[in-house]
């Protein structure tokens, strides 16, 4: 955990440079890194809702019209052994597809074992 924590900090405001084709640039301005301090049962607990809200469902993207260019966006990167999915959706107030609530459904679930400071907020 300390080196992506140093990691991190030491790149941060770097200038990306040679970005090939077909990459995708993802940008923050919030990032925790931080340790846990629940039992294993809460996290088993928060992943459950997490699957019963449908986190292994979640499309990559959704088709905005118009596109969302500015605000509060959710990501969520599973890994499992060697499959890797993310999924990055942009928070709306009313929800317009299933994904959409989904996605604050996961986000709700996960937030349970993090602390009040700890949680952002759309």
């Amino acid at each position: 955990m300390q080196q992506y924590t140093a990691e991190a900090r030491r790149r941060c405001g770097v200038k990306l440079r040679d970005v090939g084709p077909g990459s995708q640039i993802i940008t923050t301005d919030s990032l925790l890194v931080d340790t846990l301090s629940v039992s294993g049962s809460a996290i088993e607990q928060a992943w459950n809702a997490a699957v019963r809200a449908g986190v292994f469902e979640l499309p990559a993207r959704l088709e905005r019209n118009p596109a969302i260019d500015d605000g509060f966006t959710y990501v969520v990167e599973l890994r499992s052994g060697g499959d890797y999915r993310a999924s990055s959706i942009e928070h709306i107030q009313r929800p317009e597809t299933r994904a959409d609530q989904q996605i604050k459904d996961v986000y709700a679930a996960v937030n349970r074992v993090l602390k009040d400071e700890q949680v952002l907020k759309p």
